[in-house]
């Protein structure tokens, strides 16, 4: 079976969707509640210092010494019009203006100063904001943490949510693959507990009934084939029995061999390719005698190599027994060899076995550098098709001898290389070896 690409889990992509718009909702709300805060925190600021200094003018008309804030960290200088000598450092660089100001003197010093004229002087109230800082590096250290607290609750919220939203998806697989008892029997649609996911499985519901219908009418096909074909053939075989038991001369008792012969392949063709109908290939586990097959092949093929000047050889040591469908195993090699017999354009055809494979190779003109490309595209029977169809005229048998091995589970490998010839492998699961302790 052929192994689909991997795909990404839409479980966890709607998972980690959800946690990360989760995390986009959550930090544009820390964003939010920081920059209002700080602004809010700023015009507290603002208003404590404006409103200090209002205070502290008063004192200062009443006792210049009372005009000092009893809060450690505000503290009020006073300079004359025109003269900032009795001025800090830090304070000297401002201009004589009402109004406020932030400055950073350094240290990690942040001061808030706001300036008010009186009379013949200006006041300067400078406030240390170091505790509005410590609790807005607070307030940002706790959104920090809580916004990938946030999404980490999401995710793993979300994981347990996406499995629910999926769930109905993954019962149907299970019930499509028969590998849900719940599945067994019982209408899809019934597992489905959404709208999207009932609509789905209302037409797998149809496509099964529909697929069921066909595969009734197959078997009915297939055992009325087998059925009514066995009469004909039968008959068939005993007047060629009477044709041989009767004196002919060499042109027709060479004719009365290649009915004979027509006749077994379509004997062999309708038992094998109806057990493929029935799937009952990979069931089959009768021992095959590889070289006597190969052999008979070989036998059946004979007089069509002979003409066109081709020696088929059979290869490789006696007593190897494959497990599997005799008939089935025998239509793939008579397909494969007549193909090399007809198409080929070598001299030499050969069959050959060892560890577990089949081998058929010859020394024909392989494919041209067009169906080399072709033959590298995935499935070995349509790509054989395109490059036979329309020259030769052999890819329909190449296709059922895909359909067969696939049925069978046999590995089917092609490898051409032009002007070297061609090589078909089939791998078979069992083969017992000679000396093998199983084979007794």
């Amino acid at each position: 079976m052929r192994r689909s690409p991997r795909r990404p889990s839409l479980r966890y992509q709607l998972a980690w969707s959800f946690a990360a718009l989760a995390l986009a909702v959550a930090f544009a709300q820390a964003a939010l509640v920081w920059f209002t805060g700080y602004r809010a925190e700023e015009a507290i600021i603002d208003d404590i210092t404006a409103e200090q200094l209002h205070l502290s003018i008063a004192q200062y008309r009443r006792d210049p010494a009372l005009a000092q804030p009893n809060t450690p960290d505000m503290r009020l200088y006073v300079a004359a019009d025109g003269d900032r000598s009795a001025l800090p450092e830090f304070l000297r660089s401002l201009p004589q203006a009402a109004g406020s100001h932030e400055l950073f003197p350094g240290g990690g010093i942040e001061y808030h100063v706001a300036v008010a004229r009186d009379g013949r002087h200006w006041f300067y109230l400078a406030y240390d904001v170091a505790e509005h800082d410590r609790r807005q590096q607070n307030v940002l250290a706790v959104l920090a943490a809580s916004v990938p607290a946030i999404a980490l609750l999401v995710l793993v919220v979300g994981s347990g949510l996406a499995r629910r939203l999926t769930g109905d998806l993954e019962r149907l697989s299970l019930a499509v693959r028969g590998e849900s008892a719940c599945g067994r029997g019982t209408e899809l649609a019934a597992l489905a507990r959404h709208a999207e996911s009932a609509d789905l499985a209302m037409a797998l519901d149809d496509q099964r009934h529909r697929l069921d219908a066909a595969l009734v009418r197959e078997r009915a096909f297939s055992a009325a084939a087998s059925h009514e074909l066995r009469t004909p053939l039968m008959r068939a075989g005993s007047t060629l029995e009477l044709l041989r038991a009767t004196r002919l001369d060499e042109q027709q008792r060479l004719r009365v061999e290649q009915l004979g012969a027509s006749l077994t392949e379509i004997t062999l063709l309708t038992a094998g390719l109806l057990r493929v109908a029935r799937g009952g290939t990979r069931d089959a586990g009768a021992a095959i005698d590889l070289r006597a097959l190969a052999t008979d092949v070989a036998a059946h093929l004979e007089a069509e190599a002979r003409a066109r000047s081709i020696v088929v050889s059979t290869q490789g040591p006696p007593g190897v027994n494959a497990i599997g469908d005799r008939d089935a195993l025998w239509i793939v090699l008579v397909n494969l060899l007549r193909n090399a017999i007809r198409h080929s354009g070598g001299t030499r055809v050969s069959v050959d076995w060892g560890d577990g494979a089949l081998t058929i190779s010859d020394d024909g003109r392989g494919f041209d550098a067009g169906r080399a490309s072709d033959a590298r595209r995935p499935g070995v029977g349509s790509t054989v098709d395109r490059a036979g169809d329309g020259e030769d005229g052999h890819g329909l048998g190449l296709s059922i001898v895909e359909r067969i091995c696939e049925a069978a589970a046999w590995r089917l490998a092609l490898d051409s290389v032009p002007g070297r010839g061609t090589r078909v492998t089939i791998t078979i699961a069992q083969v017992r070896e000679p000396g093998d302790e199983r084979s007794g």
